[in-house]
């Protein structure tokens, strides 16, 4: 896939942080330029941008051993993009926003997912004009538009510990730039410990029946459609009539929380009339 070099470099320069202002990332004051994101053009040029995705399940821009898992081939989401690789320096810089409340790194993540939402927007327009679809999508238009973002839920437990859900955060960043509505569809059951000192398979088996559909999911649901009805006017007619979402997280490990939200959604969806439904995953970073 041929990425236009304007769009890399334009938003490479849209990070950059204002002159005189110390960089959020790095403490420097070197190479400053308007942006108002607060990060010097070191710290732009080091980020590990995954600029093609090698495997057209989840995104991963190397070799994947995952996806050819017969396990993969049951998943419930069309595919997943990520904006970047999720590097030592990432893990930091994350740990800095998630667990230590630096709330400036929010807008530098919404920015740098949505500079993977058009990357991921120009090639899922491109597979589909030219037939080339990922495996699981059922679109047949001409162009990739998701209808509404919804997000991965946290806890009430892990919501009283940061005061957040940075999931939430990046979902509604990415909804407000894009113009898109921002739904709270899904709610975490129950806490779960820490994914990270968990195996694949650990990771896999404690998403089961972890997420359930928002209380007021049916009349958020209602309201896609309606705004699809609205534009309708504006559509061709015969195609195939069915429900986009953009399913929002941080970092994309295994692909079974991601899953598991939405194999919820689908069910959800299916008791509502059989509507169809397409969910595709942007998370921040891929491990």
């Amino acid at each position: 896939m041929n990425i236009n070099p304007q769009i890399m470099g334009g938003f490479i320069h849209g990070l950059l942080a204002p002159p005189g202002e110390i960089c959020l990332t790095c403490g420097s004051k070197r190479r400053m330029a308007p942006g108002q994101l607060g990060i010097c053009i070191n710290c732009a040029e080091a980020i590990p941008w995954i600029v093609e995705a090698r495997c057209r399940y989840c995104g991963r821009g190397i070799g994947c051993p995952d996806c050819i898992r017969p396990e993969a081939a049951g998943r419930s989401f069309v595919c997943n993009r990520s904006a970047v690789y999720y590097s030592a320096e990432m893990r930091e810089w994350l740990a800095l926003y998630k667990y230590r409340g630096h709330e400036r790194y929010a807008a530098l993540f919404i920015a740098m997912m949505n500079n993977a939402y058009d990357r991921m927007d120009w090639e899922m327009s491109s597979n589909i004009a030219g037939r080339r679809l990922p495996p699981k999508s059922i679109y047949r238009n001409s162009y990739w538009q998701p209808d509404a973002v919804t997000f991965v839920p946290v806890s009430q437990e892990r919501l009283s510990e940061r005061g957040f859900n940075q999931a939430e955060v990046l979902a509604t960043g990415i909804a407000l730039h894009k113009h898109m509505p921002s739904l709270p569809l899904l709610i975490r059951g129950e806490n779960t410990a820490k994914q990270s000192f968990k195996s694949r398979q650990q990771r896999i088996d404690s998403m089961k029946h972890i997420f359930e559909m928002h209380p007021q999911a049916e009349l958020m649901i209602h309201s896609i459609l309606r705004r699809k009805q609205a534009q309708k006017l504006h559509a061709n007619k015969s195609q195939t009539e069915l429900v986009r979402l953009l399913l929002v997280d941080d970092i994309y490990t295994t692909g079974s929380t991601i899953d598991a939200c939405a194999s919820v959604l689908h069910q959800s969806f299916s008791q509502m009339g059989r509507i169809p439904l397409e969910v595709y995953s942007l998370t921040w970073a891929r491990s």
